[in-house]
């Protein structure tokens, strides 16, 4: 037959402490036994070795009975040199831990301080997180679809990007120096449209000319262009061809400086001549 002993008990968690406290398990005061057992290891805290495990322990938000088993480990081996030949130590810190522990396991008061963590979880920090979980998965659900909706946007623009960079017979790798070599092209353009525009624009000006009657004068414009082509402004308002045409000089960027590098600008040292008045007196 099985041990009675350990046959396990269903205990609702709500009622775990009232159920310690009931079958005499813990002392009925032991919430003052834990406000001392709090004051002793906030003094105990103050005084440690330097280990890393010691102080990843103390940096939790609750150092509960199993917390403090563990560091009462470490110090074994931290204080062994405070051994004495009775298997005692003579280390302070040792002592301290040790009443502590002492304490915890008086009236099992250890077992009602962890149950009373456990229903705090159970009850508030476990349905929090499942708040923040469930939140943080809408939020990320929503991410998601934000990502596919700017994926989608992004690869129209591209779309409507390349489309324009073919209307304008451009690759698109380098837009404005791509641009700039349109421009360039401009003027060899227009001499060869003036040039058309002689050849051709003299019949049409002539039959609507007919069509409208001789007495008045039609197309001024388009005249000048039929007889001067490709030609400027200066000589359609003067009528007098200019000397010389000076074409606006088309420059292309730098490079743009990377974003790690600062650029300090040109600030050249230049010597300052004698007959220089600075404007200090």
């Amino acid at each position: 037959m099985e041990d009675h002993q350990h046959v396990p008990i269903d205990i609702q968690t709500s009622k775990l402490l009232d159920w310690l406290v009931d079958r005499r398990h813990c002392s009925l005061k032991w919430q003052s036994l834990v406000l001392t057992i709090r004051e002793k290891i906030n003094a105990a805290i103050q005084d440690m070795p330097e280990s890393e495990e010691i102080a990843q322990l103390l940096s939790g938000s609750y150092i509960h009975y199993f917390h403090c088993l563990r560091i009462l480990d470490l110090l074994k081996g931290t204080e062994a040199s405070t051994k004495n030949i009775f298997g005692r130590y003579s280390s302070q810190r040792m002592k301290d831990w040790q009443e502590i522990i002492a304490l915890y396991e008086k009236d099992n008061t250890y077992l009602v301080e962890l149950s009373s963590l456990l229903v705090r979880n159970v009850n508030y920090e476990i349905p929090s997180l499942k708040k923040q979980i469930a939140k943080c998965q809408q939020l990320q659900q929503e991410y998601s679809r934000k990502e596919e909706e700017c994926q989608a946007g992004a690869a129209e623009m591209r779309e409507q990007f390349y489309h324009s960079c073919k209307q304008y017979g451009i690759m698109g790798e380098n837009v404005r120096g791509e641009l700039l070599a349109l421009v360039k092209d401009l003027p060899s353009q227009l001499a060869e449209i003036g040039a058309a525009a002689q050849q051709s624009l003299g019949e049409a000006i002539d039959v609507y000319q007919a069509s409208v009657g001789p007495t008045e004068q039609v197309l001024p414009m388009l005249r000048f262009v039929q007889k001067r082509g490709n030609s400027t402004v200066y000589e359609w308002r003067t009528g007098t061809e200019p000397s010389v045409v000076e074409r606006p000089h088309l420059e292309e960027l730098p490079e743009q400086v990377a974003e790690d590098a600062i650029d300090w600008g040109d600030f050249g040292v230049e010597a300052v001549s004698e007959g220089t008045d600075s404007g200090i007196s």
